[in-house]
């Protein structure tokens, strides 16, 4: 049995789909951390498509927090950017969880974003996707679904450079596309690839979870095969349950529930290190008072 957080609970929050795969894989994200969590409550709700499978709204994740016993809920957003969904949306179903469910303090964490397990993650999808097929000249694309945000698009664009920092030996060319919403799309990035000299590419979805737009990327794969039907074009698992992924929840469920991330008001957003730095600096700046004497 884990540490114990007496009085705490975390409540997971994910965007929901009605995609059947994909309400299976939260449920069994859910299975993992309350076993890896235990005795501490663990609750998975979700934005949109609550259902009575397991997998609950917002607002009744949290009174289900409140029953178990939580004085206090750790809410950590199963995103990966901090788009509208996680500025505005969460902070007001939370709200109302509170004015429906009931009083419990709590600690709203920021989204997954590029840390370093995610990017472990996507190393073994495409390793696994490129096979023993990969050359000096294996292109990857990191796939995202593609938002009206600019911030969030950017975080994908970050992502695929940290990618390359981590692997531009096997590597050398790490792009970013999109399903939908923006651009650069699917082709015109896989055009790119063919043009600069790519001799294999591989695809690899920056998606936390399964779902119709996974399909979509597999449609246009399959128009690209036919483009350019002499360079092997692969399509990798999304992110998944990777035991990367399930550590790094874990990290951030202990770290919250030890109160470990919040410095001051100010929480680093992107999840890197370096932001980490820079909110921790200002907090202990803000700490000090004036010298007496």
């Amino acid at each position: 049995m884990s540490q114990a957080f007496p009085g705490q609970a975390l409540l997971l929050m994910a965007h929901g789909s009605r995609d059947a795969d994909a309400r299976n894989e939260y449920r069994r994200i859910h299975a993992v951390l309350v076993e890896r969590l235990a005795p501490t409550p663990v609750v998975f709700s979700v934005l949109e498509f609550p259902g009575d499978d397991g997998l609950p709204s917002i607002v009744d994740g949290w009174k289900q927090c409140l029953d178990a016993g939580a004085r206090r809920i750790v809410a950590l957003p199963f995103f990966l950017f901090p788009a509208g969904h996680v500025r505005e949306d969460l902070p007001a179903e939370l709200r109302a969880a509170r004015e429906a469910g009931g009083w419990a303090s709590l600690d709203l964490l920021p989204p997954i974003g590029a840390a370093d397990e995610l990017l472990t993650a996507l190393e073994t999808r495409a390793d696994d996707a490129a096979g023993d097929g990969a050359s000096g000249k294996t292109a990857v694309i990191l796939v995202g679904a593609g938002t009206s945000d600019p911030d969030a698009n950017g975080d994908l664009c970050k992502a695929a450079r940290l990618f390359w920092e981590r692997s531009g030996d096997r590597y050398p060319q790490v792009e970013a596309a999109w399903v939908s919403l923006t651009r650069p799309s699917v082709p015109d990035v896989i055009e790119r690839c063919v043009r600069l000299g790519a001799d294999r590419i591989v695809a690899v979805p920056y998606f936390l979870n399964t779902g119709v737009l996974l399909k979509r990327i597999d449609n246009r794969l399959v128009e690209a095969r036919e483009a350019y039907p002499g360079i092997p074009i692969t399509r990798g698992e999304h992110i998944g349950l990777h035991p990367s992924l399930l550590d790094l929840l874990e990290r951030r469920a202990r770290d919250g529930f030890e109160d470990r991330i919040a410095t001051a008001g100010l929480i680093p957003i992107c999840s890197r290190p370096s932001c980490a730095a820079v909110a921790d600096g200002r907090a202990a700046l803000l700490r000090e008072g004036e010298p007496v004497g």
